[in-house]
């Protein structure tokens, strides 16, 4: 770890003098206490630059650069998207085969060595701020950065988790997917924890040791954020009170607190609504204006590249990778289940969605196009230009979507779920009353609990399609990776034969080893704790 974090520090230091105001390089020569007296006058001088790196890394961050594969939070939303039932590789490409394969997380494979570096080079950052900040600081403009810190430390933390070990609870109680083999991984060990005052080498901690370190930070950064007024700040670039209660009722809801999880998700409810139009709901999901964005970053021409970027992996229409070939599809069960009058549908091209020519025959056409779609249940959710665009005609500029980290309606679905779980006749109300934006003709088809659950888990399989989520429920809900024939047909298995796995969430093909450097360098870590495969 100690090598790790010194040529993080180096990394940290070379990015402050390259791209900071020529006032903010001075402060790199500063001793900590000259730097603690400037940051007490001036703090944006001392902590601006950094943190503007990370929400840089956050957009685009790599190590090594994998077939266009990494550009930080959104390729996690990609690739683990392959890794579960939803998303559906239509040919055998190069590009992200072996994340669709389940085979991805050896010690010298560069996906483990790519996340490691970029959560603790973000963990690196928060306590090089950490360090500089009083402990009884008590100006506001300071207590800013104390509180983004700790809150992407804690997010950084967090994502590590879904990582480096199964999840803290494998499964829950009165649901289809059961308690999993072994249930509760809490005593297991996760990844070491290093902060301003725990430096050095450290040992792997254990999963219960790491989530007790992210959920102080988040709580303590949303404590925070509140008290200086910055629960929700105007724009959604920013990390606030808001990303940081969101980031924290996930963290709930993988430890079973349903209590707790409803309260945080709260937060961002009484902050943010849902989409609930047309036009908002089939926009393509690239601009921070959506009234349900909580988090994102804001893409221009100067801070994107173009065919390593979420739109070219996910939008159909540009000329990424998206839409030259290696097309996205949704799993034709979980598509075919959509009601017609969901307008969820519209995110998939099938004989459903996408209109009749004509002689008065269904087609699948690329959606707003005249275009035949490439493959059925080709997806047309994300759009890098905007709909309006592609109604008029216009394709260009698709690289220059914006990104989308957090929406409000995972704080809904988190709440009703956790209703769900308490056992509380709400969740029923609350699943439709949501429903009802999307399917105007909506009404809860169950009442049995573990029914109950799994129709919200469907619903939300649906909404966050593409986004990650799936995979961070299946961990924590013990749902498997099943694209098996034997479970859904032939005919109606739209996976490639390569990648018609059944695996289950306890498995280690699901989990990546620590990086071989790691064990190499860290002599806190013998080789005997690494993640056996």
């Amino acid at each position: 770890m100690k090598k790790i974090i010194w040529s993080l520090l180096a990394v940290s230091f070379a990015a402050l003098f390259s791209s900071c105001s020529e006032d903010a390089d001075v402060t790199a020569y500063l001793t900590e206490g000259q730097k603690n007296e400037i940051a007490a006058e001036n703090p944006d001088k001392v902590f601006a630059a950094q943190v503007n790196g990370m929400y840089n890394d956050l957009q685009s961050y790599y190590r090594t650069n994998l077939d266009h594969n990494y550009f930080g939070q959104k390729s996690f939303d990609y690739l683990t998207s392959l890794m579960g039932n939803d998303m559906v590789m239509t040919g055998r490409f190069g590009m992200s085969l072996y994340h669709y394969l389940l085979d991805y997380g050896a010690e010298n494979y560069t996906p483990t060595n790519n996340r490691w570096s970029e959560y603790y080079r973000i963990i690196d950052n928060c306590n090089q701020i950490l360090a500089t900040i009083d402990e009884d600081e008590t100006n506001p403009a300071v207590l800013k950065y104390k509180a983004i810190a700790l809150g992407l430390r804690g997010y950084a933390y967090l994502q590590l988790t879904y990582l480096y070990q199964f999840s803290y609870y494998v499964g829950a109680d009165d649901t289809k997917w059961g308690k999993g083999a072994k249930y509760d991984w809490s005593q297991e060990l996760c990844v070491p924890i290093v902060t301003e005052t725990i430096t050095g080498q450290q040992p792997r901690s254990t999963v219960a040791a790491v989530h007790e370190q992210l959920m102080g930070d988040l709580e303590t950064s949303c404590d925070i954020f509140k008290e200086i007024g910055m629960t929700k700040t105007a724009s959604p670039t920013d990390f606030d009170g808001c990303v940081a209660a969101l980031y924290l009722a996930r963290a709930h809801m993988i430890m079973h607190n349903w209590d707790d999880a409803i309260k945080y998700a709260q937060v961002v409810i009484d902050n943010y609504p849902v989409l609930t139009t047309e036009n908002e709901i089939l926009q393509g999901f690239s601009n921070l204006t959506l009234s349900d964005v909580v988090f994102g970053s804001d893409i221009t021409s100067d801070n994107t590249t173009v065919y390593m970027s979420w739109f070219s992996q996910m939008d159909a229409y540009g000329d990424g990778y998206a839409g030259i070939g290696v097309w996205r599809a949704g799993f034709k069960p979980l598509v075919d289940r959509i009601a017609d009058d969901d307008i969820r549908l519209q995110w998939f091209c099938c004989d459903r969605s996408t209109g009749i020519d004509n002689n008065g025959k269904r087609v699948t056409l690329l959606r707003d196009t005249k275009y035949a779609a490439n493959v059925e249940y080709q997806s047309v959710k994300f759009i890098g230009t905007g709909r309006d665009n592609i109604l008029a005609g216009n394709f260009d500029g698709w690289e220059l979507g914006d990104y989308i980290y957090l929406r409000s309606e995972e704080a809904y679905l988190m709440k009703i779920e956790a209703l769900a779980h308490k056992g509380d006749a709400s969740a029923v109300t609350e699943l439709e009353s949501f429903m009802q934006t999307r399917q105007p003709s909506y009404t809860c088809p169950v009442s049995e609990k573990a029914d109950l659950l799994e129709e919200i888990n469907f619903q939300k399989r649906v909404e966050f399609w593409g986004e990650g989520m799936e995979y961070l429920d299946n961990r924590r809900l013990n749902i498997p990776v099943d694209r098996t024939d034997a479970t859904w047909g032939k005919a109606n298995n739209n996976h490639l034969d390569a990648g018609k796995l059944k695996v289950e969430q306890e498995n280690t093909t699901l989990r990546y080893q620590l990086p071989l450097s790691e064990i190499e360098n860290n002599k806190m870590i013998p080789a005997s704790d690494q993640n056996p495969m």
